[in-house]
């Protein structure tokens, strides 16, 4: 059969194209032109010559999609975007809508374009057990009839697909995979985030390819929704695996505080049906230790050599034991402008931290959602709705805190309003606004929690300045002050804190991500400002925020190489006095004949 794989150099791909081959089959492979993909494909090539033909091409263009699919007798739909399970560069988890227009767009765009060939190929499609969710209280095992109950961008997006495939009118089938390890060297941070008394199915990457396989040249396994597992001799606690893989190494368990306690969306299922169609369970674990084994050859020798700086190394890619021994566990954070943006992602990673989290904004739907989300991931978090334009709400702030905690140990004044345009332009109401929320609110609430932190002598107060603040910037005139005396507020407490245990800090980012562009445009008179295109992601600030707490500095840049913006002024200051405002004018005029 003609048999058109996407995702074929993936983990599960290169095992079902191997198997595909094996059984005679000539397969279109369809996957992203990446350097990687293409060093596979060169050896593919070399082994099996012209049984193998290699398309290269984007899910998210219609007629890559549309090329690909044509003259083909099946389609198996692998390419997904997943969730590294860590803590940084989480794709599908970090990058939602992106991830979305891959994993849901994608299989939307492949669905149209098989629709419209005049005989339309089968599709088999790779989803996963995670849609269950968490289940470690049911009693096992998990069965095709279960609700799904996802509880990540990744599991929503294989739930949306599945609805789409049902709804679509082609021929399919859906099998749904346990854990399927991939037999190669690598570190996935996110080993760490199950625990380990967590079950979890195994399925060996071979066997996984032989059922894909086995299942083209089926007959019944249409219009079916099947699980795929090792089996009964393969159903483990996690405890079990990752353990059976480090002894064999020569490495040894890790402690149990290396991993996390939160139960993970893996479970025990059955497999009876699956297996009675496709014939597919040959290996277990201990095959996938032996395959691991062989991989790494003589150098398990050096590993066992080794031994003590291999556990360190491994033990300091673990967050949780980082947590443990971090000092920061269960210390107060109080984060001023959380409902979004900035403020939520530095939230997000010091709960991540350990830190338990204040949420300081004016919009109660989503603190409570940020909240719940922090809450779900195991943190703690509280609540304080208040508009911190208000000088009696910050008090208030301060007074909720330490009825609750005592004290804070953390404060981030992240809270700010932006405006873009002639200064002469920007309506008083607005500006005065502004001056209440980016100096009033961050100076006040700075010397009120101040006062508390060096009572108990400790603390960190760190303001999100911007480089603006040193290099004042036609079209945000006011935003650029607001910023300087930032700048100089946090200087001047830095010097009069030198010697303690507390510390004022400034974060001065260059462009970030967030929705500021979008509030700034929808302003009285004002417009787009135009740098978002270099922008930041949120989580670049949060990582440096991190950092100065860990090692206290007076003022940091994201990304770091904006630390030479300082110099721009006293050295190029003639040249933006003019082009500056020659620039802005043009941009105004452009703005003016597009409305």
């Amino acid at each position: 059969m003609k048999v058109l794989l996407t995702g074929s150099f993936g983990n599960v791909g290169m095992s079902t194209l191997e198997e595909l081959l094996r059984q005679g089959h000539a397969v279109r492979c369809f996957d992203l032109k990446t350097r990687t993909n293409v060093r596979a494909a060169r050896r593919l090539r070399r082994r099996y010559g012209d049984q193998v033909e290699v398309m290269w091409g984007d899910l998210r263009r219609l007629q890559d999609v549309a090329a690909a699919v044509r003259d083909q007798d099946v389609v198996i739909h692998l390419a997904f975007i997943i969730p590294k399970l860590s803590h940084t560069g989480v794709e599908s988890e970090t990058q939602p809508d992106w991830a979305r227009e891959i994993n849901v767009g994608g299989t939307r765009n492949l669905i149209q374009a098989m629709k419209a060939l005049p005989h339309s190929p089968r599709l088999l499609f790779a989803s996963s057990y995670h849609i269950f969710g968490r289940t470690q209280h049911l009693p096992p095992p998990r069965t095709v009839a279960d609700p799904p109950q996802p509880i990540e961008h990744y599991s929503r997006h294989k739930i949306e697909c599945e609805e789409m495939i049902r709804q679509s009118g082609l021929t399919w089938a859906i099998l749904r995979l346990a854990a399927t390890l991939p037999i190669a060297i690598q570190l996935d941070r996110g080993m760490f985030d199950v625990p380990l008394d967590n079950r979890m199915e195994f399925s060996h990457t071979r066997d996984v390819g032989r059922a894909f396989a086995n299942a083209v040249s089926s007959e019944e396994v249409w219009g079916k929704t099947l699980l795929l597992g090792g089996g009964p001799r393969c159903q483990l606690f996690y405890r079990d695996i990752v353990n059976g893989v480090l002894d064999a190494m020569g490495i040894g368990a890790l402690p149990d505080e290396a991993f996390g306690t939160i139960p993970f969306p893996t479970d025990w299922v059955d497999t009876s049906e699956s297996q009675r169609i496709l014939q597919y369970q040959q290996r277990t674990f201990d095959d996938y230790v032996r395959d691991m084994l062989a991989l790494v050859g003589p150098k398990r020798h050096l590993i066992r050599l080794f031994r003590p700086l291999v556990r360190r190394w491994l033990l300091r890619r673990s967050h949780y034991f980082h947590v443990a021994h971090s000092g920061w566990q269960g210390k107060v954070a109080v984060v001023a402008g959380a409902s979004g943006g900035i403020g939520a992602e530095i939230a997000r990673r010091l709960a991540r931290e350990g830190l338990r989290v204040v949420l300081v904004a004016r919009r109660r739907d989503r603190l409570e959602a940020l909240a719940a989300e922090i809450r779900e991931s195991g943190g703690e978090a509280l609540v304080i709705t208040a508009d911190l334009a208000e000088e009696g709400e910050r008090v208030r702030v301060l007074e909720t805190v330490r009825d609750t905690y005592g004290a804070a140990d953390v404060l981030i004044n992240s809270a700010g309003l932006g405006w873009y345009g002639l200064g002469t332009a920007m309506p008083w109401a607005l500006a005065r606004q502004m001056i209440e929320v980016n100096i009033s609110a961050a100076a006040h609430l700075t010397l009120l929690f101040l006062r508390q932190m060096k009572t108990r002598g400790q603390g960190h107060v760190i303001n999100i300045g911007s480089v603006v603040g040193s290099l004042p910037s036609q079209g945000v005139a006011l935003y650029s002050a607001t910023k300087s005396f930032l700048d100089a507020f946090t200087t001047v407490l830095h010097r009069e804190l030198r010697g303690t245990d507390v510390h004022a800090s400034v974060v001065r980012p260059g462009a970030v991500s967030t929705e500021f562009y979008d509030v700034a445009a929808r302003q009285s008179g004002g417009l787009r400002i135009p740098v978002e295109r270099l922008a930041v992601q949120p989580a670049a600030v949060a990582d440096r925020v991190w950092d100065v707490l860990q090692r206290p500095h007076r003022k940091v840049y994201v990304p770091r190489w904006l630390a030479f913006v300082p110099w721009v002024e006293p050295v190029f200051g003639w040249l933006l006095d003019l082009i500056g405002a020659p620039l802005l004018r043009r941009q105004l005029s452009h703005h003016a004949v597009k409305s």
